[in-house]
């Protein structure tokens, strides 16, 4: 399970600036990369309803079974900002964590942001490891 909170998040290197984190519903598909906005569908209809609102997502994926997700970062940076954006999921113990870094791409990609996020969790009760 995935939950991001209703808050949003300021953004040391551009003090005043906000950034938030949604999830929608939709499922991402290799197909999808492609297309704009990677294919999510009723974006506006989506944002209009959910941007006051914290966010969730909630799948079980099976044994060999894998699944993909959308996240969408709102930021109403349009100048002043530079580099490339590197999110990512991780897990301690059972907690998810989304981490967002930024590197800025005229300092050959030297990191100056990392926020991590709690985010969820993973129930990992029936977890079994196999050589």
């Amino acid at each position: 399970m995935m939950n991001f909170p209703v808050n949003s998040y300021e953004d040391p290197y551009l003090p005043g600036k906000y950034y938030k984190v949604l999830v929608p519903a939709d499922t991402m598909t290799l197909d999808k990369f492609p297309l704009f906005n990677y294919g999510m569908r009723d974006k506006e209809s989506f944002l209009d309803k959910n941007i006051h609102n914290p966010s969730s997502l909630k799948r079980t994926i099976n044994p060999k079974e894998s699944s993909a997700f959308y996240v969408v970062i709102l930021s109403p940076i349009t100048e002043g900002a530079s580099g490339m954006l590197r999110p990512g999921l991780s897990l301690k113990g059972q907690n998810l964590f989304y981490r967002i870094k930024l590197l800025e791409s005229n300092k050959m990609f030297c990191e100056i942001y990392d926020k991590e996020i709690l985010c969820g969790s993973i129930n990992l009760k029936n977890l079994t490891l196999q050589e």
